[in-house]
């Protein structure tokens, strides 16, 4: 982040919620990203929910407790076209997810979810996939541990390095580009008009 847009960031008027979306959900709000988890105090609910109404974004709680909550933004028609790519499908069929629509999908996954939040389960790693990280990723942080790889950035890279270094740029620019946006008095709902 330039210095410029850091001082833009700090002048940003807007609340405590719109920034938090704003400074972790840019990629999803330009459309370059098909879903994101937003994790806010749980009476930011209703904010959140009433920022997306409407919208080309759909909000699902995945977890809450202790009065937090993790939030899946996402564009359903994007995310379910992603599922269904043949390598994104026979990751999910590992997973034991075959022959689900979204809904049922984003239903197991906030079960599972919250059961390893909860301390009952493990990490469920399909979250990567609906997250939409690389199969080869998911399965490459699954099976090294989340060791190893060959770079972190929004995700650990196992495989295609060139490939996740320009989509992180362009998840970058779409963050500065969304600050810069909202430091000029456009609103969330301008952002994702003009996506």
């Amino acid at each position: 982040m330039s210095e410029e847009i850091f001082g833009v960031v700090q002048k940003l008027p807007v609340n405590g919620t719109k920034k938090q979306v704003v400074l972790q959900c840019a990629p999803l709000l330009t459309g370059i990203k098909l879903s994101n988890l937003l994790n806010v105090r749980a009476d930011q609910k209703e904010e959140v929910f009433k920022l997306f109404e409407g919208s080309p974004v759909c909000c699902r709680v995945l977890y809450e407790f202790r009065g937090r909550l993790s939030i899946l933004l996402y564009r359903p028609g994007i995310l379910r076209a992603y599922l269904e790519r043949e390598d994104v499908k026979r990751l999910m069929a590992s997973f034991g997810y075959e022959d689900l629509g979204l809904e049922e999908t984003l239903d197991r996954i906030a079960e599972g979810y919250q059961e390893h939040m909860d301390g009952k389960l493990g990490f469920p790693h399909e979250i990567g996939l609906v997250l939409g990280y690389p199969p080869v990723d998911v399965e490459g942080f699954i099976k090294k541990g989340g060791r190893d790889f060959l770079y972190s950035g929004y995700w650990k890279v196992y495989g295609n390095l060139e490939d996740a270094l320009k989509t992180f740029e362009a998840y970058d620019r779409a963050r500065d580009y969304v600050i810069s946006m909202t430091g000029n008095g456009n609103e969330i709902r301008d952002i994702l008009a003009a996506s």
